[in-house]
Parts: C-alpha cells; structure tokens; sequence
C-alpha cells in the first residue's frame, strides 16, 4: 500500500511485527518449548514493540483522537499485549493467542487506522509527525533461531 511519507517508518516496524506472528507460528508448528519462543517474545517486545505501541499513542493516534472507535479499540489492544507480556506466556495457548492479536492488530492498523489518518489529518498534523525522531526498529540479536 502507498503510504503517507508521515506514516512510511511505522509501516516499516508492521513488517517486524508480522515477521514475529510468522515465526511463533513456525515454532507452535514445531512444537518449540514455550520459554524459548517466551524469551524472543519479551526481547522483541522491549526493543520494537513498546516503544512503537508508545510512539503511536503519543503522535498518530491523536489525530483521530482516543474516543474514535478504532483508536479506542487499538489502545485497549496494546494494553491486552502490554498485560500478557507482563503476566508471561506460559502455554502454546498463550503464545498462539498473543500472536493472532498481534497479527490482528497490524492488519487492523495498516488496512483501516492508517488509511483514516491519511484522510483525515491535515497537513500540518503529517508534517509534524514527520519531524519526529522516530526509532527504526530491527530485530533483535537473538541466538536461538527457534522458527528454522
């Protein structure tokens, strides 16, 4: 999808995201120990994760504001992630639940959230957003490759 120069980077760290749900998905295909995936989750949510769900928060969200209906449901959704992160992914069950919320939550972000902000931001708003300094986000260094 062509994206707004503001919104490019953000879209970028959806792909990060994605690859994660891949990657659980591979290790619950392969039966992988839950601590092992449990451990690449936290790691991959201290480094992307939370300062992205913090970045849209404080800047693109308030573009639409906290009382529109796929904002409010977004923000409830960082904060399901933030909690099940906090509590520890103990079971398959948990792995596979946090990844399909993830997974949700991107496509929900890209296919309906970013779209409305390209419409209803003005471009004051964009190129403030612009100017941010925005953390690229990577993978994380991480020796088990669970998912191969």
């Amino acid at each position: 999808m062509k994206r707004h120069e503001a919104l490019v980077q953000l879209s970028r760290d959806h792909h990060f995201g994605l690859l994660l749900c891949w990657k659980l998905k591979e290790g619950l295909k392969k039966e992988v120990a839950v601590d092992r995936m449990s451990k690449y989750i936290d790691l991959f949510y201290l480094q992307n994760l939370k300062p992205h769900f913090a970045e849209e928060e404080e800047t693109i969200f308030k573009v639409l504001g906290e009382e529109h209906p796929l904002i409010k449901e977004a923000i409830s959704q960082h904060r399901i992630m933030r909690k099940m992160i906090e509590d520890g992914l103990k079971n398959p069950e948990q792995i596979e639940n946090f990844r399909a919320l993830l997974e949700l939550h991107i496509r929900t972000e890209e296919r309906q959230i970013f779209p409305e902000i390209e419409k209803q931001a003005t471009e004051e708003q964009l190129q403030a957003i612009l100017k941010l300094d925005h953390p690229e986000l990577k993978e994380p260094e991480y020796d088990d490759i669970f998912w191969k």
